[in-house]
């Protein structure tokens, strides 16, 4: 009988074994309870010592290392900019108020130390150790010199209002330098933010003049962040023009310039969106900054009636625009931001138009526009077909809510012949504009093509039913007689559409025969349902005749070729192959 080998020891090893049942506990460490050695065949073999825990740092401890980081320094800095800030717009406005000082005394004052803060700030700067500290004082000294210049024409009306907006451009622009020269991000937001936030103190509330002061602001600090990854500023400067002017559009009945200012906003903010999107890790931020910024334009062009439709479309040229030319800077979420806000716009000025019978088919000439524009729109192309199918959907249910589905049920002896004209022209567009969406849907998606035809052909019978009911009230003075006349010429489009259905599902195979066999047959029972439920009672004399003639004779032929075809080529595919 062979005995298992045993396990030989290494050499050199003690060969005696360990009993593991017998053999003593391994030491520990009093502290802790844990043992210090590991077991192991041929012993005992120390763990090394462990380490002392480190402990959580004291609240002394993180203030001094927040002061050695910066932290503290850029705190306080903050808080002396607005600190300081504050006693230039007290010197400035309640100096005048209270009557204290003479205007000139309180003007220069207010520059001299400003001017002082700027240029201590500036020398200390000199050394990038020291520029956290410098930032604040170059910060508040500018801020400081922008407000005198405003209190120089809208307190004292010593400066027109062009001079003092170019010499608060001057003034920002130094500030601005040395911002672009230090790369510091804080020392423009340390002016921006303060300027939001008191630049309505010194001008007594919001104003034109003060909306045009940011606006220029806005506009001066579009290059320097040029090629920097600074969104903070976009946004800040952003808002100092947005904020102001959506309270302007509320209390000013200057309606013109009111919109002019909105307008020129969404021109800077789009114009700044397209320079700086190539440098920012987020586009995304950019792009929802500058649409954000079309709000006070929304509110702006309201008093303006009907020339409010040209703003707002100018304003959706500016958003398409940033859509399409930076294809190769931006990814395609980016731009269907742009494209999305362009589209409102759009959307928005539909309800501008100068008669209301008529938005419908502004609504559908919009979506007619974006079927054409889908095949050229590159990777926007599914947004685009999706905002085209959207525009039109609108226009043809505001359509039907107009009068397409009240002049279908009833003849209205009231209605105007504008009615009934705009709703032959809302119902030829919504054709064409169908035609085409289910053109660009069917390009896009082949192999749903048959789906989507049936589908665009359905909301197309009920466009040409529209045209045929209102082209006959148009054409006649009888409103009785065009209801019976346009009716008895729909009972025979809707026959004719099925029978063109019916005959097209002939030569398909499927799936896709099932589905237009069954909208040709489900339109044709339609037009039987309409003949004998509503034509035989609604219409009388030779329309009735015409009528059942007409679909009498429709299905005529289609059993004659139905006939054919099944005693023809379905015979002869189904006999067996020899």
């Amino acid at each position: 009988m062979n005995e298992t080998p045993q396990h030989q020891p290494p050499a050199g090893s003690n060969p005696t074994p360990v009993n593991r049942l017998t053999a003593p506990l391994p030491p520990t460490y009093p502290a802790s309870g844990q043992p210090f050695v590991q077991y192991q065949s041929n012993g005992y073999a120390p763990f090394p010592a462990p380490g002392p825990r480190a402990s959580s740092p004291t609240f002394s401890q993180r203030v001094a290392k927040a002061a050695e980081s910066g932290l503290i320094g850029k705190i306080l800095a903050g808080v002396g900019v607005a600190i300081t800030l504050s006693g230039i717009v007290m010197l400035l406005v309640l100096a005048a108020q209270a009557g204290l000082l003479r205007p000139e005394i309180r003007v220069a004052g207010g520059a001299v130390l400003t001017g002082l803060l700027a240029g201590l700030g500036v020398w200390i700067g000199r050394t990038p150790a020291r520029r956290a500290g410098a930032v604040a004082l170059v910060a508040t000294g500018i801020a400081g010199l922008l407000f005198d210049v405003m209190a120089m024409s809208t307190i004292y009306h010593w400066l027109p209002d062009v001079a003092a907006l170019a010499v608060a451009g001057l003034v920002a622009g130094v500030g601005l330098g040395i911002s672009h020269r230090w790369h510091s991000q804080a020392l423009t937001l340390m002016v921006s933010i303060p300027m939001l936030v008191l630049a309505p103190v010194v001008t007594d509330g919001v104003d034109e003049i003060l909306v045009g002061f940011m606006l220029v602001y806005a506009a001066a600090t579009v290059w320097i962040q040029v090629g920097r990854d600074w969104p903070a500023v976009f946004i800040v400067n952003t808002a100092a023009v947005m904020v102001p002017t959506l309270v302007l559009t509320q209390t000013s009945d200057q309606s013109w310039p009111t919109a002019c200012l909105a307008f020129a906003g969404v021109v800077i903010a789009v114009g700044a969106s397209i320079l700086l999107i190539r440098s920012a890790k987020n586009s995304e931020i950019v792009a929802v900054t500058s649409a954000l910024a079309a709000a006070p334009l929304m509110f702006a062009v309201y008093p303006l009636g009907t020339a409010a439709t040209a703003v707002l479309a100018a304003g959706a040229v500016l958003y398409l625009v940033a859509a399409f030319s930076t294809t190769r800077l931006v990814g395609r979420e980016t731009r269907i931001v742009w494209l999305v806000a362009a589209n409102l716009h759009l959307l928005v000025a539909t309800g501008y138009v100068l008669d209301a019978d008529y938005r419908p088919s502004v609504l559908m000439i919009v979506g007619l526009l974006l079927a054409v524009a889908a095949p050229f729109a590159g990777d926007l192309a599914l947004t685009i077909r999706i905002l085209d199918t959207v525009f039109t959907g609108l226009g043809i249910l505001v359509l039907t809510g107009d009068g397409a589905l009240r002049q279908l049920v009833a003849a209205d002896p009231l209605t105007s012949d504008g009615t009934h004209a705009s709703l032959l022209v809302g119902g030829l567009m919504g054709l064409v504009a169908t035609a085409l969406i289910t053109w660009s849907w069917v390009d896009a998606y082949p192999g749903a093509a048959h789906r989507v035809t049936v589908t665009g052909a359905m909301i197309g019978l009920w466009m040409a039913t529209t045209v045929t009911l209102s082209a006959a009230h148009l054409l006649s003075t009888d409103a009785d007689a065009a209801f019976r006349g346009g009716h008895a010429a729909a009972t025979i489009t809707w026959g004719t559409a099925a029978a063109a259905a019916l005959l097209w599902a002939r030569r398909l195979h499927g799936t896709d025969r099932a589905v237009v066999l069954t909208a040709g047959l489900a339109v044709m029972a339609a037009a039987i349902a309409k003949l004998f439920v509503f034509d035989l009672a609604a219409l009388d004399g030779v329309f009735r005749v015409i009528a059942f003639i007409g679909v009498g004779l429709i299905l005529l032929a289609l059993g004659v070729s139905y006939a054919q075809k099944l005693s023809g080529s379905d015979t002869a595919d189904a006999a067996p192959v020899a």
